[in-house]
């Protein structure tokens, strides 16, 4: 730290990195090159326009767990706003800037690269830049003007010079190009939430009437063309629209300026009315502005709104309404990498699906803005869905943006903010709307394997377990040669009555027929049950291809057999298609398995999933008859 006084006023300077060549003095505004131990006084910097940013010269606050504080700061204006670079300085010596604009706070720090950099006339939004190995994307291309500096700055700095800047994003990087210099200047950073900073030493808020809400510094203004009441909230608003009149207003400093009058013939009064507060996602917001868009597409009209929410910390976000259909959107620092022909791509886990393609037209607006909005403002939309989730990006002549929007049931907004009148109707379903079938089909599938596994085991088990029985197991001879043709089993015995006996017979049968009078015969009582059946069985080859007819193998089944000691006496006939004798192994079961009954029921229980799925697949299907690209999707 190196201590002087100013040469003009004798206020003390201070100096306290080892970079910094420029101080402004803060008594007399000169600004004082630092040359050895000597100070030359450059001339008076002009004044700051004044806004309500909660960061001054002489906060601290933390990046990756370093300390810094902030030592400088230079204010720049541009076509659609104000914003601020803080010069800061870490504990070990080394600087980095603060980037405030429109509630995003980037900290970055000018490094050097290899590959040759663009000509700023040659870029155009969502153009793609490769710096050393890394693509990104054209964000933002301005030509801001320097409004004056404050504090230790590492170079000089004169209100009124201008200078081309490029904003490239590239996944959760952030570049800038600064073209005030020749090569450009290469700033790379990350976007940082403000609770992240742990930001103190901050500017109170100006009105002790709004300390406690989290939108304190709120300025109070008259509308220059009926006098109506308007407040500015942020010093990243640009422009408000009256509502009284419907006149747009651009915002610099205390002074206002009558831009465009809205000509707009209706007025539209906001479901959510301006300076409504509420709690969504953690934080507290008030609703400053509101604006209507619309796209046309086949010759007709389509409209939504969008509910501009304030928070001092948090910045900016906004509340979609679309056909009584809510989204939460919030801007994303870091986006994804995606071309024009792209149908999907992955962000993280997530996979987002192309939905449509709309240029979205500004026909409403009433409040404050971060830009200076316009009625008749257009811009292309991209809408990416992954049901809650939507990205979007808006693409302008000088910028691409991109924004995730989260869907939101409208009681929850209704609760947040308080809002007593019945939300829109809901009409359809939205691009990103939740499908409510999803999860209950999930749940019936699980229902069904679980019903289904039980059904299984139960099977098993009265088949193998608690009912079935082999009682016999024979092998058998069918021959021509046996000129009786009657054959005799073992005797078996069953201990009780059984609901069924089946007799089956596995042969090596080939190209010929066997016809069997089968008697089931109780051997004390003389008690016989018959039953008949034929079994044949042709196989062969015509014209290279292989035929088959028949089956070798068949059973024939006698109901309610009392207890008792049984044999089987089969009588048969054996074709004379194949000289050849068949073997037989004659097996019966007692009780076997009711087989069609699982059948019929695991068919039954298959109903409720296909059911299901068929609902659900419904809900997606009116989802994507409202998107562009609904057959590539199905």
């Amino acid at each position: 730290m190196k201590k002087t006084t100013c040469p003009s006023c004798g206020a003390p300077a201070v100096f306290r990195s080892a970079t910094s060549l420029y101080v402004v003095c803060e008594f007399c505004r000169g600004t004082l090159l630092r040359s050895g131990e000597d100070l030359q006084n450059l001339g008076r910097m002009a004044d700051l326009l004044e806004d309500t940013s909660r960061l001054q010269i002489g906060s601290e606050g933390r990046y990756r767990d370093r300390h810094f504080a902030v030592i400088g700061r230079i204010q720049l204006k541009y076509d659609a706003g104000v914003w601020n670079e803080w010069y800061l300085l870490f504990d070990d010596g080394r600087n980095a800037w603060l980037s405030e604009a429109a509630g995003e706070y980037i900290v970055s720090a000018q490094v050097a690269v290899k590959d040759p950099l663009p000509a700023f006339e040659a870029l155009r939004p969502d153009m793609p830049v490769v710096l050393d190995g890394r693509r990104f994307q054209v964000a933002d291309l301005e030509t801001a003007r320097c409004v004056a500096g404050q504090g230790e700055l590492p170079f000089k700095v004169a209100a009124g010079y201008d200078v081309n800047t490029a904003d490239l994003r590239g996944n959760d990087r952030f570049v800038t190009l600064d073209y005030s210099e020749t090569p450009p200047l290469v700033f790379v950073g990350q976007s940082v939430p403000f609770a992240e900073l742990r930001l103190t030493e901050l500017k109170e808020a100006r009105d002790p009437a709004l300390a406690a809400a989290p939108t304190t510094g709120a300025r109070a203004f008259n509308c220059p063309r009926c006098a109506a009441p308007l407040r500015i909230h942020s010093e990243a608003i640009a422009s408000i629209a009256c509502d009284s009149c419907g006149s747009l207003i651009g915002v610099e400093n205390e002074n206002v300026k009558l831009l465009a009058d809205a000509a707009q013939a209706l007025r539209v009064p906001p479901w959510l009315p301006l300076a409504s507060r509420g709690t969504l996602k953690g934080s507290d917001w008030e609703c400053i502005g509101f604006m209507q868009r619309r796209t046309t597409t086949d010759g007709v009209d389509y409209s939504w709104s969008e509910y501009l929410l304030f928070n001092q910390e948090d910045g900016f976000a906004w509340l979609v309404e679309d056909r009584g259909h809510w989204n939460f959107v919030r801007t994303v620092a870091n986006p994804p990498s995606v071309n024009r022909k792209q149908r999907d791509f992955f962000r993280g886990r997530d996979k987002f699906k192309r939905f449509g393609t709309c240029k979205a037209e500004v026909t409403y607006v009433v409040g404050e803005f971060y830009w200076r909005v316009k009625v008749g403002e257009t811009c292309r939309v991209d809408d990416y869905v992954c049901p809650p989730l939507m990205l979007s990006r808006e693409v302008s002549t000088k910028e691409v943006t991109w924004s995730q929007g989260e869907y939101l049931e409208p009681t929850e907004i209704s609760a947040a903010f308080g809002v007593k009148a019945a939300p829109p109707e809901r009409v359809g379903v939205h691009a990103n709307q939740p499908n409510p079938l999803v999860e209950r089909h999930a749940r019936i599938c699980r229902l069904f394997w679980t019903l289904a596994a039980m059904a299984t085991l139960l099977q098993f088990a009265f088949a193998f377990i608690f009912s079935s029985q082999v009682v016999l197991k024979q092998p058998l001879v069918f021959s021509q040669l046996n000129e009786e043709g009657t054959l005799t089993s073992q005797d078996f015995i069953l201990k009780n009555r059984a609901r069924s006996l089946v007799v089956s017979h596995n042969t090596d049968l080939e190209n010929n027929w066997l016809s069997l009078n089968t008697a089931l015969v109780e051997r004390n009582t003389g008690q016989a049950y018959t039953a008949i059946q034929e079994i044949s069985h042709y196989k062969g080859v015509d014209e290279g291809e292989s035929w088959s007819e028949g089956s070798p193998s068949d059973e024939i089944v006698f109901r309610a057999v009392p207890a008792g000691t049984y044999y089987l006496v089969i009588d048969y006939e054996l074709g004379k298609d194949n000289p050849r004798t068949a073997a037989d192994k004659l097996e019966v079961v007692r009780n076997p398995a009711a087989w069609s009954n699982y059948v019929l029921t695991l068919v039954f229980l298959s109903g409720f999933p296909l059911l299901s799925r068929w609902r659900r697949n419904a809900f997606e299907s009116r989802r994507w008859s409202e998107s562009d690209f609904s057959d590539e999707e199905k």
